[in-house]
């Protein structure tokens, strides 16, 4: 642990002026720690105070400027620092004009980072973070290490600087939103776990989707280590621009130092040897993908120091998070599955590539400029029956053609109904839905538990 990378001397911040832009969950713990410090705080959000929550009234209370339903932009040019929430382009023009007259910008990672002596682990790539990150943190914890989930995950890197302590391992999900906004920003280990085209309404040409990703190795040094997917062309592609020690996960081919599959088991290898074998069984996660995810957790657990036959009994106890190819019920002979998080085209073909056919797809929602052709070949091959869903249904149906029978419908309600209608015994309903949720709901979540509400309703009632 000697050769773990410290961060660099926190900067002054009482009597600094900070513009915290975005009062969401990762901008009121940013206002919050900054008011702490004796900054001069402005919270300022394109929202108004009676759209965003009840903390963002008290911290103007506390001390904090609130400029709401609007941004000013001389408090952008005249601050100090400006911290950026996640969800706010870099490109909107405040930033840009407060870049223009080189005041520092940056995300929440990295403003927290400055303040954190405890070790970082960051997880990017375009699906399976979350689900990666939970599962890192939860192997590490059930090691009895101090360990915490945080970052995109929901829990903002912030919030956890008042109990930093120099041993204590937070396992950041990073986002490409997040990414854009590091400058000093170093994990020591970072791991990348796959590329393709996502939030394309941000990112229309994916080439600096992808360098925004590649962010997350950009202050790595040799004492650090980088995961990489070696099954994944454009991930892969990366590793010889890397100063990190490069450790390659792979379900398609050997490698000698890093982790690949070998019939039905997990192999560890370090230095051409291996030296864990652990069986596809043991795995609680449902779907090929997820073996990608478990590899990844069981590379950075066994670079913390975790014996892997610990690590591999804490893995059985992991349930996964809400859903994520979660299984919500049988009835009637049909399995129904709720894949809420699938918000784009990759995750979709990654939740269809976990069943072999005979699925009824739903998909649909708010359009982030999906490819959605490249689900042609699996819904040929494996889907009996469309559903396409919400405002985004007939972009869909478009691009799809008439490939399956298709049924098109408004609501996720309309959508269960269609879908118990066509599901014949021995089918899986999956919701995938290869698109964003806010043209209906607030997230992917709220969207998942409505799915989940109306299919626990199909159960027979006594």
């Amino acid at each position: 642990m000697s050769a773990l990378p410290r961060p660099p001397t926190p900067p002054r911040l009482a009597g600094s002026r900070v513009v915290v832009v975005g009062a969401s969950k990762s901008g009121v713990a940013m206002a919050r720690f900054l008011v702490s410090r004796q900054a001069s705080v402005v919270l300022t959000d394109l929202k108004p105070l009676e759209n965003l929550g009840a903390e963002v009234g008290t911290l103007g209370r506390a001390g904090a400027r609130l400029e709401l339903g609007g941004h000013d932009v001389t408090s952008f040019t005249s601050a100090d620092l400006v911290a950026v929430s996640p969800g706010v382009p870099l490109t909107i023009e405040p930033i840009a004009e407060a870049r223009r007259r080189s005041v520092r910008v940056v995300a929440e990672v990295e403003l927290a980072s400055w303040f954190l002596q405890g070790i970082l682990i960051g997880i990017t790539g375009t699906n399976g973070k979350s689900t990666t990150t939970a599962l890192t943190a939860h192997l590490l914890a059930q090691a009895g290490l101090r360990a915490t989930a945080c970052g995109n995950i929901g829990l903002p890197l912030t919030d956890l600087i008042p109990k930093d302590a120099p041993d204590h391992y937070y396992v950041v999900e990073l986002s490409s939103f997040q990414l854009e906004g590091i400058d000093t920003f170093r994990p020591w280990i970072a791991a990348l776990l796959n590329l393709s085209p996502d939030h394309q309404d941000r990112y229309p040409d994916p080439v600096p989707y992808y360098q925004a990703k590649a962010r997350i190795f950009r202050n790595q040094g040799r004492a650090d280590h980088a995961i990489l997917n070696r099954d994944d062309e454009e991930v892969w592609g990366l590793a010889k621009t890397l100063k990190a020690h490069v450790h390659p996960f792979s379900r398609a081919t050997t490698v000698e130092d890093g982790a690949c599959l070998r019939d039905d088991r997990i192999v560890v290898r370090r230095d051409g040897r291996d030296i864990r074998a652990i069986s596809l069984a043991s795995i609680p996660l449902f779907g090929a993908h997820n073996v990608e995810n478990v590899m990844t957790a069981l590379l950075v657990t066994d670079l913390c120091g975790v014996p892997l036959p610990r690590a591999e009994r804490a893995l059985a106890g992991f349930r996964g998070l809400p859903h994520r190819l979660e299984k919500v019920l049988h009835v009637g002979g049909v399995t129904w599955y709720n894949d809420s998080k699938a918000t784009n085209v990759s995750a979709t073909i990654k939740s269809l590539e976990s069943f072999p056919g005979r699925v009824v797809l739903i998909l649909g929602g708010k359009d982030k400029g999906g490819d959605f052709p490249r689900l042609i070949p699996l819904i040929r091959e494996r889907v009996a029956h469309l559903v396409l869903m919400g405002k985004a249904r007939d972009v869909i149906a478009a691009q799809l053609g008439t490939i399956v029978p298709t049924t098109k419908v408004v609501s996720m309600s309309e959508a269960v109904e269609a879908a118990r209608q066509v599901a014949e015994e021995g089918s899986v309903v999956l919701l995938a839905p290869a698109c964003a949720s806010f043209d209906q709901y607030t997230g992917f979540e709220e969207r998942g538990e409505d799915f989940r509400r109306l299919v626990l309703r199909l159960l027979p009632r006594s």
